[in-house]
């Protein structure tokens, strides 16, 4: 039981700090940004690293909301079961 208490605290622990570096990353985008370069946040006007941390920490938000509904489903799943 506690080694499974221990997983998920390390999954969420290992969420938020992934979640943590693609916002700090993103705050050199917006120390550097200029509009000549094109619309703000938008692909355009980022160079190539920032538009991989972008599209990756999009993708990680919607895996997150996945994942969310999976989990959700089970619980609803098995309380139906019941």
């Amino acid at each position: 039981m506690i080694l499974k208490i221990l997983k998920v605290f390390l999954l969420v622990f290992l969420d938020v700090a992934i979640l943590i570096f693609c916002g700090i990353y993103m705050m050199g985008y917006d120390d550097f940004y200029e509009e000549s370069q094109g619309e703000y946040f938008s692909l355009s006007s980022m160079e190539t690293k920032y538009k991989i941390v972008w599209i990756f920490y999009n993708f990680w938000i919607v895996l997150n909301w996945l994942i969310l509904f999976y989990i959700l489903f089970r619980i609803f799943k098995k309380t139906i079961s019941k």
